[in-house]
């Protein structure tokens, strides 16, 4: 889930390569080397039986108990152990479907392709919504948390397109890190309980604040990357005068 995952054609799994001059991927999260590793070791020892959509369909399920697990808690803090739960899960299905296609061999890149970020799209709405309707996150700022996972697979997507390179981390950030941090918030509730205080605009918890100033660093971040990206664009595609096309016509 989250940022995006490749599964393009010609994309292996490595910190940045590029393949039949067509895509680069590039995955430089912190934990990127050491997760590889692991899913690796993970999808050899898989049953034959177990197949990758079996993987992207547990992964959506997962993000539906952790959904659940949110939402629930209005009722009992006991019920974020299955938002824990439904994490590690998402993580697990989500993570290895690629990587189980890739260790077999039997990748179907464009349908691998369309059904990752489609199924991504789906944990990413479960997930966030499901906070924004629990007494831990107020719903405003759960959709703002939302669209900024949006903005920065959006962007992941377009520049793919005009430039065939497919970044899925951003500042060391990926899906897993993110995964995690969200893991450490709900195990911090857990344990501490409800963390929320009155304003003037209503229970406010330490999470909202976070959510704007991700919110703010994102929406930054994405007009001056992309910014950047067209002005690298533009250089590269400086349009022919008129002189040059009535040089090249004769």
């Amino acid at each position: 889930m989250f940022l995006p995952r490749s599964n393009l054609p010609g994309v292996v799994l490595t910190s940045a390569t590029q393949t039949n001059g067509t895509v680069v991927r590039i995955q430089q999260s912190w934990l990127a080397a050491d997760e590889r590793v692991l899913l690796v070791a993970i999808a050899t020892r898989l049953p034959r039986w177990v197949k990758p959509d079996h993987l992207t369909i547990l992964g959506i399920g997962g993000a539906l108990l952790c959904g659940v697990g949110y939402a629930g808690s209005t009722l009992s803090p006991l019920c974020l152990w299955l938002s824990v739960l439904g994490l590690i899960v998402n993580w697990f299905g989500d993570s290895l479907d690629g990587s189980l296609a890739r260790v077999r061999r039997i990748e179907r890149p464009h349908y691998g392709y369309f059904v990752d970020h489609a199924s991504d799209v789906i944990s990413q709405v479960l997930i966030f919504l499901s906070l924004g309707f629990s007494p831990h996150l107020r719903f405003s700022t759960a959709c703002l948390l939302l669209m900024s996972y949006w903005l920065a697979a959006l962007f992941t997507f377009i520049r793919t397109i005009a430039t065939s390179v497919f970044q899925i981390s951003y500042f060391g950030v990926g899906p897993t890190e993110i995964r995690l941090a969200l893991l450490s918030y709900t195990l911090l509730l857990i344990g501490a309980g409800e963390m929320s205080f009155a304003t003037r605009i209503g229970s406010v918890s330490p999470l909202d604040g976070i959510a704007v100033v991700i919110f703010c660093i994102v929406i930054f971040s994405y007009v001056v990357m992309s910014w950047v990206e067209a002005r690298r664009l533009a250089a590269l595609e400086v349009p022919a005068t008129t002189e040059a096309v009535a040089a090249a016509a004769e």
